[in-house]
């Protein structure tokens, strides 16, 4: 089971990481290109700031599911140092939990919000819902990268309440 989760981890942080270096060298491209342009051409890309602005979004989402799959996002840890070990990983369990019940919400407003103008076009006429497809997408990502994170929490617990119950049947 664990070997399970651990390879879906390892393949979602994989494909997140690959998407996020390809566009993060796109935008640092697009604006070192457009920097360039203006500098020595008194010219620009009349769609490159547009660009750079959504790829900032984009960048900004992959890189909170990769925080998020590492734990290293922000939450709120005062109570967990007053607790035990055991205790701390229930808690992160519930607290993992109840972040991806929120991130499934909030997943579910964009992909309303996504609804609300399927017309419009951005960009090189490419659909807005098609630039804004990386807010749900980011929220449903953080969600399963949550529930991942509950899993192995749910995992730790038990493998180390059965191995107390091992060592107290000796």
């Amino acid at each position: 089971m664990i070997k399970t989760i651990q390879a879906v981890d390892r393949a979602l942080t994989r494909v997140v990481n690959i998407a996020l270096v390809t566009l993060f060298s796109v935008m640092m491209t697009l604006a070192f290109v457009q920097v360039c342009l203006r500098y020595f051409f008194n010219n620009s890309i009349l769609w490159g700031d547009t660009a750079a602005r959504t790829l900032v979004i984009w960048v900004g989402f992959l890189g909170a599911v990769i925080a998020t799959g590492e734990n290293k996002h922000f939450h709120i840890d005062v109570l967990t140092r007053f607790l035990k070990k055991r205790h701390q990983t229930w808690f992160q369990s519930f607290s993992n939990l109840f972040a991806a019940v929120i991130c499934f919400f909030l997943g579910q407003a964009s992909v309303t919000f996504l609804s609300l103008d399927p017309e419009t076009r951005t960009f090189l006429d490419i659909p807005i819902f098609i630039v804004e497809l990386i807010i749900p997408a980011g929220f449903y990502l953080m969600m399963i990268r949550f529930v991942l994170r509950m899993a192995f929490n749910l995992i730790e617990i038990f493998q180390a309440g059965s191995a107390g119950q091992d060592a107290g049947t000796r």
